[in-house]
């Protein structure tokens, strides 16, 4: 993007490295953010010594808490790079991801993790999206992801996370968070659009093309009425292929650089303090869509 810098208004490292988790430390370097080496490295041992026995990272990366496949979902491409030195920690990552495909191709959270997952989000928001023992779109979204990234390469359980999501797609171009649930969420479909590409689906492929185009036109809403944490699925939408395109891109880009917070983060809507795993995301997502 020639019309703006990557630099952001405000030193999002200093304000992740005070208040950040392993996953938001990873997540800025993993973007090219200027982290130091004993940070990383501190990052990595921290995840080798919270990593439960069945090789999942445990919600919410609290120790002595149940594994979650959101979790090690999104922490398993930030360790790609050093997968050579962390085999034992990789390796538990990936078999745990796989233990929890359902039968029907998508994956789901173990049962054990409801009430964590109740104190962490039911109380203001509800839990309709996020719930357990059953297969949901988008966190198969990024498990399926995560384990092409990783390059596992058992194909038939990867074709059927494929399929599971390739034939729940809703006709508004998002999808539900499970199958059978009334309404789509057009707040899941930016974690499923990059494991279709991942997993080999082409980018003119109908189900593709209708996902990104209700991503972009979700974008156009959130951009009107100013919602800074929907710009996360700026990244799904990819490389612009026209100007109209690009224009959505700019303003999602320039929304999020002038909603930054002083102390380097951003804050959650109706919120004023800063959120570190938001604000880790976000500067993720800022950092790879101005290389566009």
């Amino acid at each position: 993007m020639t019309e703006m810098d990557n630099t952001l208004q405000y030193n999002i490292e200093s304000y992740i490295l005070g208040n950040g988790s392993i996953a938001d430390v990873l997540r800025l370097n993993s973007a090219g953010y200027k982290i130091p080496e004993e940070a990383i490295l501190s990052a990595l041992r921290d995840s080798e010594d919270l990593q439960n026995r069945d090789g999942g990272l445990p919600f919410d990366l609290v120790r002595g808490n149940p594994s979650s496949v959101k979790i090690t979902s999104e922490v398993l491409p930030l360790l790609m790079k050093y997968q050579g030195n962390y085999p034992a920690l990789f390796d538990g990552m990936v078999s745990f991801l796989v233990s929890r495909q359902k039968k029907d191709g998508g994956f789901a959270e173990a049962l054990n993790l409801d009430p964590h997952i109740e104190d962490k989000y039911g109380i203001s928001s509800g839990r309709e999206w996020y719930p357990v023992g059953k297969s949901i779109t988008w966190l198969t979204g990024k498990a399926l992801e995560a384990l092409c990234l990783a390059k596992y390469d058992d194909e038939e359980r990867l074709r059927r996370a494929r399929d599971y999501l390739m034939y729940s797609q809703y006709e508004d171009g998002h999808w539900p968070d499970y199958k059978d649930q009334d309404e789509s969420d057009d707040l899941g479909t930016g974690n499923i659009l990059p494991a279709l590409l991942a997993v080999g689906i082409s980018d003119d492929h109908k189900v593709y093309q209708d996902g990104r185009t209700a991503v972009l036109q979700h974008l156009v809403s959130s951009e009107e009425s100013k919602s800074t944490f929907d710009m996360v699925d700026l990244i799904a939408v990819g490389k612009p292929v026209n100007d109209k395109e690009r224009e959505v891109i700019l303003q999602g880009l320039n929304l999020v650089k002038s909603t930054q917070n002083e102390d380097g983060g951003w804050a959650p809507m109706g919120a004023k303090k800063s959120d570190p795993e938001l604000s880790s995301i976000l500067a993720f997502v800022y950092r790879k869509c101005i290389d566009y």
